[in-house]
């Protein structure tokens, strides 16, 4: 039988597409393989989602489910390079799936325009092999948290003010969880818009979640808890070691 002449088209163009990850040795088409067969759900779609959601699409995630109530502002244009003036009062999910169908049209795309709820956040951690956190709620992360250690789902969790960042992968298991690294809210959070935040700032905290969920999806071995910390006005990281809290009200063995 002949080979399917419009089947070996697409492989071929696949493989011109995603030749930069064949070619290395911690991905080649395994690995290729592994990312086109991911679900991965994204909670919000600002600053930081927005440069994750072009990441994961551009690597070839086989599922990006997008989530988020917003509508496109003038003042989300300087970080949220998703948008332009012309989508002002759109709502953000509608924009982002038609520019990342662009950029790659083979993903599948799945649209949530809604305030995710927790019965909300349970079901797509059901449906998903992983959960970016791009939100700016800090209520939204801990219930995130809790439907990660209900479904054993990892997830990655990004945020960033002024001129820092901070990024951390969880793993529910027997590492720290979310609660166990930040405890309880403090009284009062600032937000970008009140604080401020420099565009690149959020720009490369929203690319860095998208290499650690991808790193996850391909790698093997399990790299140590820590949460990592970018100082944007000294240009370094910093790399904390999460210690699980035994006493932790979310994941802790030894009770409240």
């Amino acid at each position: 039988m002949m080979p399917n002449s419009f089947s070996m088209a697409s492989e071929l163009k696949a493989a011109s597409r995603y030749s930069s990850h064949l070619a290395l040795a911690s991905v080649g088409p395994e690995g290729q393989q592994k990312i086109k067969d991911a679900r991965i759900g994204l909670i919000g779609l600002g600053g930081l989602g927005c440069p994750a959601a072009l990441y994961l699409q551009g690597a070839g995630v086989g599922q990006l489910t997008l989530c988020d109530f917003d509508r496109v502002s003038v003042s989300n244009l300087a970080r949220q390079l998703l948008y332009t003036e012309a989508d002002e009062g759109r709502y953000k999910v509608d924009v982002a799936a038609e520019r990342l169908s662009d950029v790659n049209p083979e993903g599948r795309l799945v649209v949530i325009r809604a305030r995710m709820d927790t019965d909300q956040i349970s079901r797509l951690m059901s449906e998903n092999d992983m959960i970016i956190d791009a939100s700016d709620n800090y209520g939204t992360r801990l219930a995130v948290n809790r439907a990660a250690l209900n479904t054993g789902t990892p997830w990655v969790m990004g945020s960033c003010i002024r001129m820092e960042g901070q990024v951390a992968l969880f793993r529910p298991g027997d590492e720290a969880c979310y609660r166990c690294a930040y405890g309880t809210a403090p009284e009062t959070l600032e937000d970008c818009p009140g604080a401020g935040i420099l565009s690149t700032v959020a720009g490369l905290i929203g690319s860095m979640m998208a290499h650690m969920a991808l790193s996850h999806i391909l790698s093997s071995t399990k790299p140590e808890a820590a949460l990592h910390v970018f100082d944007g006005q000294s240009l370094q990281w910093l790399r904390l070691k999460r210690a699980r809290n035994q006493r932790c009200p979310e994941c802790g063995t030894a009770g409240p």
